[in-house]
């Protein structure tokens, strides 16, 4: 049996005037997501994907600059 994925948005962090979705990829019906992904609010470029944990306000300061 085959365990679907479902993408939920977790938050929209606002860092240096920018805000940014961070959505989890979860399987199945776990509470944990597997991994993470950080997208532009505004142009939808995806600065990080498969993040192994939910990402600071520092980390995607770093990711950004």
């Amino acid at each position: 049996m085959q365990t679907k994925e479902q993408i939920r948005k977790i938050a929209v962090l606002d860092v240096d005037g920018e805000s940014f979705e961070v959505d989890g990829h979860f399987n199945g019906q776990t509470r944990k997501a597997s991994w993470y992904t950080v997208t532009s609010a505004s142009t939808r470029q995806v600065f990080a994907d498969h993040l192994a944990s939910f990402p600071s306000c520092d980390t995607i300061r770093s990711l950004i600059h």
